[in-house]
């Protein structure tokens, strides 16, 4: 685990559990104000974002977390494997990682809300798209409340990246 920056009164302000090869990352948080909740997010992969440098879907995570009243984001992936191109998933031996389903159940279980924003699922080769199913159904087990920026035209939930900070957060169910 690293830490990043922190504030006056010692605690880290972001944060990031990679794995100790590097090539996987099992959670990045932010914390981005003083109050509101608390919101897990859910992409496809990460990139190069650390606990000190933002990737620009983190950048762009920040920016709808401030928007909507977010204290703290903490984000996982379906895939945590860290690669540039998504593409990469389907010629690596284990592009989920050994260690990803736990992370994934703790940031559900630290979370007050979840937001899945992995966009289109046939992005990944179609051996890899059961992974997406699975995560859905972890999210609905929960209870919590799931919310989302709009669904794709195959109703997968929008990826964040290009995306207006004006979208509105809708339940999930409701759309």
């Amino acid at each position: 685990m690293r830490r990043g920056p922190y504030d006056q009164k010692g605690k880290a302000m972001s944060m990031a559990v990679i794995s100790p090869c590097g090539l996987y990352r099992y959670r990045i948080e932010r914390d981005v104000q003083l109050d509101g909740v608390v919101a897990g997010l859910f992409g496809i992969n990460p990139s190069y974002a650390d606990a000190i440098e933002n990737d620009p879907t983190m950048r762009k995570d920040i920016g709808f977390a401030k928007m909507n009243g977010w204290r703290r984001i903490i984000k996982g992936n379906v895939f945590a494997y860290r690669s540039k191109d998504v593409r990469k998933l389907g010629r690596v031996k284990d592009p989920v990682g050994p260690d990803n389903t736990a992370h994934i159940y703790q940031i559900i279980a630290d979370a007050d809300i979840l937001v899945p924003m992995w966009g289109a699922t046939t992005k990944v080769p179609k051996a890899l798209r059961g992974e997406y199913q699975a995560m859905m159904l972890r999210l609905l087990e929960s209870g919590k409340p799931i919310m989302h920026f709009g669904l794709t035209k195959d109703r997968d939930p929008r990826h964040p990246l290009f995306l207006p900070y004006s979208t509105p957060l809708i339940q999930w169910g409701a759309s």
